[in-house]
């Protein structure tokens, strides 16, 4: 058996933690503002996993702006179908989340954190304004947000790409 030739990242400096931090704090605090002054369900859990992502790795395919718009929208899209189907479950939201792979995979759009939005929406079967509160803004905020981050931190290029 060939032994794994993969190596486990390189321990970060204390500058590179200190930025990384300070990124992602500074990602979630301006989503926790627009939550708190526009009074829309902005700071959802998914979008604080997809800030996180941005902030610790605004390189992968996962962080850049396509995957997180149409990862979410796409999700979301198919726990309204799910839940419009079978009503809000547990089961639901399983199903909808291991099927909202497929369109982010189809969309070359992956984002994980799209599969908690999947499950999120099965569980709660919201209204399709959902789509627009909080998914649309909330996901434009967290790449507002790296968009600033990648301007303002040394070294940061956000996005790589936008298509």
């Amino acid at each position: 058996m060939a032994a794994n030739t993969v190596a486990s990242p390189t321990r970060p400096t204390l500058t590179a933690v200190l930025i990384t931090t300070g990124a992602t704090v500074a990602a979630l605090l301006l989503l926790a503002l627009a939550a708190s002054a526009s009074h829309l369900r902005l700071f959802a859990l998914p979008f604080a996993a997809s800030a996180a992502i941005v902030a610790v790795a605004p390189a992968v395919p996962f962080a850049q702006p396509r995957s997180i718009v149409l990862g979410h929208l796409s999700a979301a899209l198919v726990a309204l179908a799910a839940t419009a189907v079978a009503g809000p479950s547990l089961w639901t939201a399983a199903v909808a989340a291991g099927l909202a792979t497929a369109p982010m995979l189809l969309l070359r759009a992956p984002h994980p954190p799209a599969t908690a939005t999947a499950a999120l929406i099965g569980l709660s079967a919201p209204n399709i304004s959902y789509l627009l509160n909080p998914i649309l803004p909330a996901s434009l905020i967290v790449i507002g947000a790296g968009l600033l981050l990648g301007r303002v931190l040394p070294g940061r290029k956000y996005p790589v790409y936008w298509r």
